[in-house]
């Protein structure tokens, strides 16, 4: 932290104790957990959409999702300029939730894309050189009794690849393949966490020169809030202060849920865990996990060994990403074929009769009212077995014709669990100890 944060900081806090009870934001958390709510980015786009039309929008998210990783994956093979390009843009195309945070004193609220997969915080901010549209007050640090910039001199200026120094300012410059850039100032500033309101000194990115994003009118996400295992990221900065851990319990992909920072309550929870992946080359900071097979019902796949392992990490080949902004979960082609062949074997037992939908997926049959037996799925990891009832391995479409659909999605690159096969499991990233736990839970949405 900067000097100039030190001096802010004993005053600034018993400012915010005093003038809390006079905001829309709630005192602090009793159980030491800072709680946020995940707010489906579909809530912000058209309502009047039937059953097939939702989830064929939540297939289409779930492919660009997959690309906006491999990319990610791309980007990191080598080392960045501030010239270097990444194949997709982001929008709310790349993500499935945001939240809502406070920044500065005054506070400026500001909705930003929840992304695993993203290293550093970024906001727009004032004075614009270019911004794209938002419904929401951008912030203006020139405004923030808080604010200070990163020096050069700061470690974490001088220590990360996304900053570089120019003329004696710290600064990043993002670009995007289809035109799209985002260029801004190494910053530090108060951010608040609603509801609960402890503020945290943060590094972010205050971005004002900001051109290509595809933002209409009535937008209403200002940047970005990342979740990696970057030093940048959320996690890594406020680390010591949550134990190194973050965890979420997904309702729906359609409907709020909550994200949590600390150590949530785990008793008498049938916790199972699974270590994180770490590739053998810098800068890589997904969440990869180490996936062994998979069962159809009581049908083990028996996949050859390191079917789902990383490959070339610098092309993006392989490996299995644990990802809350994919709607879906994507198999890589080959293990992906051989599933989906297993499930056809298994429904043509029973004479199902096979349908085309709209909803981007490959193998859907038409719902027969007597049939019940819908085999369930297992995901199976490193010490740890992952079973999806029947609820959250297909989709159901009970309006109009009814079918059901084996909810999957093949990739050329990768394999990616995504949010749907989440449901009602309570999922914890305890990066301090590089591992993924988890347990099944009946999830609820923020009170």
């Amino acid at each position: 932290m900067s000097q100039i944060h030190q001096s802010f900081l004993v005053l600034t806090f018993f400012c915010c104790l005093a003038l809390l009870s006079q905001s829309h934001f709630t005192a602090s958390k009793s159980d030491g957990l800072i709680r946020l709510q995940l707010i489906p980015v579909d809530s912000l786009e058209p309502q009047n959409l039937n059953e097939s039309q939702k989830f064929h929008g939540l297939v289409e998210k779930s492919k660009r999702r997959a690309s906006y990783l491999k990319s990610i994956s791309t980007l990191n093979s080598s080392v960045l300029n501030p010239s270097d390009t990444i194949p997709i843009t982001m929008n709310t195309q790349s993500s499935l939730y945001f939240v809502n945070i406070g920044i500065g004193r005054p506070i400026t609220q500001e909705p930003l894309l929840v992304d695993t997969a993203s290293d550093l915080i970024w906001t727009q901010c004032q004075p614009c050189i270019n911004c794209f549209p938002q419904t929401f007050p951008i912030y203006d640090p020139r405004q923030s009794a808080t604010y200070g910039r990163l020096p050069c001199n700061d470690p974490s200026c001088e220590n990360n690849r996304e900053f570089s120094c120019v003329n004696d300012v710290c600064v990043y410059d993002e670009r995007y393949a289809n035109g799209a850039s985002t260029k801004g100032i190494a910053s530090e500033d108060l951010f608040f966490f609603f509801p609960d309101s402890i503020p945290e000194f943060l590094v972010f990115g205050c971005s004002d020169d900001n051109q290509g994003f595809p933002f209409g009118p009535d937008n209403r996400i200002s940047g970005i809030l990342g979740l990696s295992m970057s030093p940048l990221s959320l996690i890594s900065q406020i680390g010591g202060d949550i134990n190194h851990k973050f965890s979420y319990c997904l309702v729906y992909p359609l409907a709020s849920s909550t994200l949590t920072f600390g150590d949530v309550d785990t008793s008498g929870l049938p916790i199972q865990s699974t270590p994180f992946v770490t590739p053998h080359a810098p800068g890589y900071s997904n969440y990869y996990l180490n996936l062994i097979d998979v069962s159809i019902g009581t049908h083990r796949m028996m996949f050859p060994p390191n079917t789902f392992a990383i490959r070339d990490v610098e092309r993006g080949l392989g490996g299995c990403i644990m990802d809350s902004g994919s709607a879906f979960t994507s198999m890589e082609r080959t293990p992906y074929r051989q599933v989906l062949e297993q499930f056809m074997a298994y429904f043509e037992r029973f004479h199902l009769i096979r349908v085309q939908t709209a909803t981007g997926f490959e193998l859907c049959y038409r719902q027969d009212p007597n049939f019940t037996d819908y085999p369930s799925m297992t995901l199976h990891f490193k010490g740890a077995d992952w079973p999806l009832p029947k609820e959250y391995v297909y989709i159901f479409n009970t309006a109009g014709e009814k079918y059901f659909c084996v909810a999957l999605l093949p990739d050329d690159r990768l394999t990616i669990i995504g949010a749907f096969h989440q449901q009602n499991v309570l999922v914890i990233y305890d990066v301090g100890n590089n591992r993924l736990q988890f347990a099944p839970v009946v999830c609820k949405g923020p009170k």
